[in-house]
């Protein structure tokens, strides 16, 4: 009897213990609201993410990468927002279009659109009098590769510095270096990946031709055909190359790349980068044990491994540690 009762109060405890653990793990030094943001077009559901008592310095902007992304990522943006908050600065980041309440449809969206979103995200918080605007730091991972160096270089809103995580150079290079990668992870053999790289040349081929959407399902070698809207986004940003826009930019630039980044070529992003951006701007960190989303690579591996993590432990555990903390230092 005493031993049930020492294994049940054992037990208990172990379950308080895990219980304020993972209300840790989940409680961020930040304040973050939930905000509405008027466009031309429409409006669009966001997140501004405030330092706790302390005035803000300026605003750091999100611009997501690929996928139907919400404000915060589902929560794996907290930890960096985390960051910027204790470093001294406001986050904005919002929904893609279409997603969480957010207008439209993101994957009807150029990246020249894309950086149009972000240039009015910007213009709406110079009008806020709560927001300190005075410096503004554009922040964009993957896919936000193409779209912020636009917003810099067109030079319609003052931004004061451009970090970028895992962005890569041409849309076309960066779907063949993606599909070799991973048909190379999935155990392929080179005859293999060289068949499928000669299919998604005639996917190619077919968008350069402007085909339909229906002529495009007659003639394509997939077996699993995208759907319609991603055959419009994929048409739309086919051409999408950053360099003739990191030529202009002037402010400085913060290049984040990981050592096991499977969906970006490093080696080429550091070579383009370092050729475009003047050496005084340009701090390139590499950052060691991160996958491409700068999840810590072990936990990256494992579908199970990262759900956990993410769902127990994120705010120590879910992004790499050496990651975060240059991004403190980034911004600080």
């Amino acid at each position: 009897m005493r031993r049930g009762r020492k294994f049940l109060f054992g037990l208990l405890g172990v379950m308080i213990a895990l219980s304020m653990f993972v209300w840790y793990e989940h409680r961020y030094e930040m304040q973050e609201t939930s905000k509405w943001i008027p466009l031309s077009k429409g409006k669009l559901s966001a997140v501004v993410v405030e330092p706790v008592k302390r005035r803000s310095k300026g605003i750091g902007v999100l611009v997501h990468g690929d996928a139907p992304v919400d404000a915060t990522n589902e929560g794996g943006y907290r930890p960096m927002m985390e960051q910027f908050a204790k470093a001294g600065f406001t986050t904005i980041s919002w929904a893609k279009l279409g997603v969480a309440g957010s207008y439209g449809n993101w994957l009807h969206q150029s990246m020249d659109d894309r950086a149009a979103e972000v240039t009015e995200v910007i213009q709406w918080a110079m009008n806020q009098p709560e927001l300190n605007t005075e410096k503004i730091i554009l922040w964009g991972v993957s896919q936000g590769g193409w779209v912020v160096p636009k917003v810099a270089a067109q030079k319609k809103v003052p931004i004061s510095k451009v970090i970028l995580v895992s962005p890569a150079i041409n849309w076309l290079r960066q779907n063949d270096y993606y599909t070799t990668q991973k048909l190379k992870r999935e155990g392929q053999t080179q005859g293999q990946i060289q068949q499928a790289l000669e299919q998604e040349e005639q996917i190619i081929s077919l968008m350069k031709k402007n085909v339909s959407y229906q002529e495009y399902l007659a003639n394509t070698p997939e077996q699993e055909p995208m759907s319609q809207d991603r055959w419009i986004f994929a048409k739309k940003n086919l051409y999408s190359d950053v360099q003739s826009d990191l030529e202009k930019i002037e402010v400085p630039v913060d290049l984040f790349l990981a050592d096991h980044d499977e969906n970006v070529d490093v080696i080429d992003t550091e070579k383009i980068y370092s050729k475009k951006i003047p050496k005084e701007l340009l701090t390139i960190f590499k950052i060691k044990d991160a996958a491409h989303s700068m999840v810590d690579s072990t936990i990256a591996q494992s579908e199970v491994l990262t759900v956990g993590t993410y769902l127990l432990a994120p705010k120590d555990f879910l992004m790499n540690k050496s990651f975060l903390r240059q991004s403190y230092l980034s911004v600080e």
